[in-house]
């Protein structure tokens, strides 16, 4: 101690927690631990094979099919199997980055379809899932599709 200087320790009151006291951790664990909740089979989007059946207004005719998966769209065109990113979130809709295969389309009819599906599918702003029915819409588009039932390894 220094000349001229008075030290005195302040009377703390130390509070010992209980010795139990992890235990109020974990719930807070198994919060985290959880993600979104699942959302009921009638109202989800991701993780579904969906197929093309009406494009504004009038039948589809020609294989397309659509998968979303968090961020990310597959499918099948007419011709070729496209990707791409879904950069919106739902009700929202913004097709990214589309790329397809290169394959040649040896009938030209199917080849004019696929450049129609992608174009509505790049320029669809909204999506929305209506029972059994997935709907894309935008300017000048409206785009429906219907569950796709698993049948094993077969693209259609």
């Amino acid at each position: 101690m220094t000349t001229g200087t008075y030290c005195r320790k302040a009377a703390a009151k130390v509070v010992k927690p209980p010795a139990r006291w992890w235990l109020g951790l974990i719930p807070l664990a198994f919060l985290t631990a959880c993600g979104p909740p699942e959302l009921p089979e009638t109202q989800r989007i991701n993780g579904i094979d969906w197929i093309l059946v009406e494009m504004d207004g009038l039948p589809w005719g020609a294989d397309a099919s659509l998968r979303i998966d968090g961020d990310r769209l597959t499918g099948v065109g007419p011709c070729n199997v496209y990707s791409g990113a879904q950069a919106a979130t739902p009700p929202g809709f913004s097709a990214q980055g589309l790329n397809a295969t290169l394959m040649a389309c040896a009938d030209p009819l199917r080849s004019q379809a696929e450049a129609r599906y992608l174009g509505h599918l790049a320029r669809a702003e909204a999506i929305r899932r209506d029972r059994s029915r997935l709907i894309l819409t935008g300017p000048g588009v409206e785009m429906i599709f219907e569950q796709r039932e698993a049948r094993g390894d077969e693209v259609f």
